[in-house]
């Protein structure tokens, strides 16, 4: 009978451990980066709205709550590539297509001195999603820089705070 017992809390607490360990497994922090003119800036939240696109950002903290992040307008995260097409064009397939992309970033981290590009002139976008996790991968041509970045983790409906 003891050896039962000592079989049966053994097995309840491997039960117990796995659990905990898978846990742990899914709450991997979101991530990722983007750069402009040769340098990175973090990307640890991204939120999509059918108003605003994709926005994939940082999130400020005080005291300077300054944020740097790159805003791709897309009409659904549903398919796996997306082109530039200027929606305007006739071509324009919300399945095949994104209308734009803005671009802020801070590369001196001084409140204030940050900068904004648009004008999108060419771009692709991947987008593959498991469970809830998806990964997204562009490269943008905006104001004429090239903006290259990466993001994975969950997409949120709102931005963070609200």
């Amino acid at each position: 009978m003891k050896k039962l017992a000592s079989v049966m809390l053994a097995v309840s607490l491997f039960a117990i451990f796995a659990t905990a360990c898978s846990k742990d497994e899914k709450a991997t922090p979101a991530g990722g980066s983007f750069s402009v003119d040769g340098k990175s800036y973090n990307s640890n939240y991204a939120y999509w709205t059918s108003a605003n696109g994709l926005i994939i950002t940082n999130i400020g903290v005080a005291p300077d709550y300054i944020e740097n992040y790159v805003r791709i307008i897309i009409d659904s995260l549903n398919y796996p590539t997306y082109a530039y097409l200027a929606r305007t064009n006739g071509a324009y397939d919300a399945k095949k297509n994104f209308a734009g992309a803005e671009v802020r970033y801070n590369a001196t981290n001084v409140a204030g001195e940050g900068t904004d590009i648009t004008g999108v002139s060419a771009g692709t976008v991947t987008v593959s999603k498991s469970a809830t996790i998806y990964t997204i991968n562009y490269t943008l041509t905006v104001g004429g820089k090239t903006v290259t970045g990466t993001y994975n983790g969950q997409i949120s409906n709102k931005a963070a705070g609200e």
